[in-house]
């Protein structure tokens, strides 16, 4: 759950830029950057919201240092 967090959070907040290649909030003769449709962005902010979770429950059992 932790890791479908980040790509959730990114896919919600990108949504006006993932429903077409051209044309976006910013404008409609815009093209998209690929940063949006590009899949290592989403596993990367997958990762990030696994690593804080991970964290927060070290932090409960004690374990860190």
């Amino acid at each position: 759950m932790a890791y479908l967090t980040g790509i959730r959070n990114f896919v919600q907040n990108k949504s006006g830029y993932l429903q077409t290649q051209v044309g976006n909030p910013e404008g409609a003769d815009k093209p998209n950057k690929r940063y949006y449709y590009d899949p290592r962005v989403w596993v990367c902010e997958g990762e990030k919201t696994l690593v804080a979770r991970v964290k927060e429950a070290c932090a409960d059992l004690g374990n860190t240092s």
